[in-house]
């Protein structure tokens, strides 16, 4: 596992935000935090309407038990992504396909008339200060092969596609009102190394 001190990760975040700004960049406004107990109503109430109370507090209880990182992007009051960190890996659909225990991003999330704008770059950068500043050498997601907004997002965060097969994952989410729906997606795994000796080789090759 890797350690890094806090001028380690300051840099590390600042070059993550150079590849990732533009003239709509909004990241220097967004506040990335772990989701509170009195902040599940505004969450539930403002978010992903495909994101119930239920599935909040679930999330939140998963937090407090050690399983997760349930993140909350924010500008001001307003809360505009969400996404989780699981520290052993994979749960659920994703575990029958991928075996690996890195931390794990799932459901990340940005409303959708802030995409593109730094929201999920500075998310997915406070994820990472996470993972390393816990000791891991690695961190994973899976996208959809079609999402090719988000796949470049990845990339440039330092992400590359593994050797894994791809797979399909599906389920059933509650929405805010009640009802459920049904969601499908071919996806592929992507993997970034946290090492930063890694970095450095690539830097000075």
């Amino acid at each position: 596992m890797i350690r890094a001190g806090t001028k380690a990760l300051s840099r590390l975040v600042d070059k993550i935000s150079l590849n990732v700004t533009n003239s709509e960049d909004l990241s220097h406004l967004i506040d990335v935090r772990p989701l509170l107990s009195n902040e599940v109503d505004i969450v539930t109430s403002e978010l992903n309407p495909a994101r119930n109370e239920s599935t909040h507090r679930g999330r939140l209880k998963l937090q407090h038990d050690g399983k997760l990182a349930y993140l909350i992007a924010w500008i001001g009051e307003t809360p505009v992504g969400h996404g989780m960190l699981l520290w052993e890996g994979p749960a659920g659909s994703p575990k029958q396909h991928i075996n690996e225990t890195c931390p794990y991003v799932e459901d990340l999330w940005v409303r959708k008339d802030l995409r593109s704008r730094g929201v999920g770059a500075r998310m997915l950068a406070e994820m990472t200060i996470l993972a390393i500043s816990h000791g891991y050498s690695s961190i994973s997601l899976s996208v959809g092969v079609d999402n090719r907004r988000a796949i470049e997002l990845y990339e440039r965060m330092g992400f590359t596609t593994t050797p894994a097969p791809r797979f399909t994952l599906s389920g059933m989410v509650s929405l805010a009102n009640g009802e459920t729906q049904f969601w499908s997606e071919k996806c592929q795994y992507m993997r970034k190394s946290l090492d930063f000796r890694t970095h450095r080789e690539v830097e000075n090759a």
